[in-house]
């Protein structure tokens, strides 16, 4: 069998995705239309493999009709399935998720989850149907907190743009508490360029932990999920990149590389300002867009219009 792709459901997987958790006598009848038409699914040679929603619930959400075919079981869909729906709430800024279980709690320890009071649940989740009357009293109850979307910023070399939006990203963060910013490279010179170093200090920012590393190390098991992913020069994003478990949102941030300018000390400085100066902005129109009010499609536009400024 082919590798199994996770992709949003669209109105024609509802009979399929419907039969699967029947079979695994999951509840369907409270499913409204939103719900249905936010599924994320696994599929491969056009089998519907496993799928899942979440529920959203004020700043949370709930984690439900999570369904793997027995045959895709133990192969690691399960887990790459709840991944990507985690990924798909941080980036809607949902900051908790929780979910309701008979038998599955071990699973779902194992991923992270931790059994919580269900006296202590919150409102919005307690005023859910699967709560309030759909699972049982005797369910487990457990929850996880999500914390900041995790930004990839990618280039070929790792060692000048894309460490600039890395501190960007990071500083962001800070304020913010929203994101955590990396960064990596298709070619990582292993080195972080010095003017790049220079400047950031110049402007305030610490450099110990920077450093230019490979792309394949955030693909690569136990390595934080990727919830977003932007390229900043043209050969990174014409390169074939690596699977990012979570399906994160990409787009590509591309700008002239200010290491390939030759000059006077002044002269490779203010290039690198210059970039500097391109990701702040850009950086600041992303962190101030509205996640909890985009649908998947806007939001993947408006990264991609950042990119375009």
């Amino acid at each position: 069998m082919a590798e199994a792709r996770i992709r949003a459901a669209t109105a024609a997987d509802a009979p399929a995705i419907r039969a699967l958790l029947q079979t695994a006598g999951l509840p369907v009848e409270d499913l409204t239309p939103s719900l249905w038409a936010d599924f994320l699914l696994a599929e491969a040679d056009g089998q519907v493999l496993a799928a899942g929603t979440v529920e959203p619930a004020e700043d949370g959400g709930l984690l439900r009709s999570v369904v793997v075919a027995p045959a895709a079981r133990r192969s690691g869909l399960g887990r790459r399935l709840v991944a990507a729906l985690e990924a798909r709430a941080r980036r809607r800024g949902q900051r908790s998720l929780y979910l309701l279980t008979m038998d599955a709690q071990d699973y779902f320890r194992r991923l992270g989850y931790a059994p919580q009071d269900r006296a202590a649940a919150p409102p919005a989740i307690r005023a859910t149907a699967q709560f309030s009357g759909l699972c049982p009293a005797s369910s487990h109850f457990l929850g996880k907190t999500l914390g900041p979307a995790n930004v990839l910023i990618l280039c070929t070399g790792n060692s000048a743009r894309s460490i600039l939006g890395e501190v960007l990203i990071n500083q962001a963060g800070a304020a913010s508490g929203a994101f955590r910013g990396y960064s990596a490279g298709s070619r990582p010179r292993g080195e972080v360029n010095p003017d790049a170093l220079a400047l950031l200090r110049e402007l305030g920012y610490a450099t110990d932990g920077l450093r230019s590393k490979p792309w394949d190390e955030f693909s690569a098991p136990g390595a934080p999920v990727m919830d977003y992913v932007f390229t900043v020069c043209d050969a990174a994003a014409g390169e074939t990149c690596p699977y990012w478990p979570g399906t994160p949102l990409q787009a590509h941030w591309g700008l002239p590389d200010p290491a390939a300018v030759e000059g006077s000390d002044a002269q490779r400085r203010d290039a690198f300002l210059a970039a500097y100066e391109i990701l702040q902005r850009r950086v600041a129109r992303f962190a101030a867009l509205p996640f909890a009010q985009l649908d998947e499609a806007a939001l993947r536009r408006e990264l991609q219009a950042i990119g375009r400024a």
